[in-house]
């Protein structure tokens, strides 16, 4: 991270109305809009890159576990996504100005402490660290696209 906090990539993985969650589609039935309005389009969804990171995490970490039995906050993969989310949020409001308490550590430390606990977290789900290559490419976010890190 260069450091800039302006920078577009940075601001635009924060902001919820970035991407695309849920598109709207029609609801017309065989070309026929039965609503009183006319408006048979639904509304799209929008939230962040952050928020979504977050769902998954939280998901694919409760997905690893040994034994049903386990309440899914005492895993080892929720305990550490917890972590970087800790971290994370931390340089969210730095990114967006919305710190409640100043926080003594420079945006580049946070996002740096977040990278090493963002690669235990990879390494106890089995995926490459973030050093490795696979993360800086192009890739697609379209569902079912494919189901392998190339």
């Amino acid at each position: 991270i260069a450091g800039d906090l302006n920078d577009p990539t940075i601001q635009d993985f924060f902001d919820v109305t970035k991407t695309v969650v849920v598109p709207g589609k029609k609801k017309d039935i065989n070309g026929v809009c039965t609503k009183k309005d006319g408006d048979c389009k639904s509304t799209t969804i929008y939230d962040s890159r952050y928020n979504d990171m977050k769902t998954t995490m939280y998901l694919l970490g409760n997905a690893f576990r040994i034994n049903q039995q386990k309440a899914p906050d005492n895993l080892p993969t929720v305990q550490a996504s917890k972590k970087f989310f800790k971290e994370m949020d931390t340089f969210e409001r730095k990114v967006l100005n919305k710190e409640k308490k100043k926080v003594k550590k420079a945006p580049a430390e946070i996002y740096a402490d977040a990278l090493d606990i963002l690669d235990v977290y990879l390494d106890l789900v089995e995926l490459p660290p973030t050093d490795s290559g696979h993360y800086d490419k192009e890739f697609s976010t379209l569902v079912g696209e494919t189901s392998r890190i190339t």
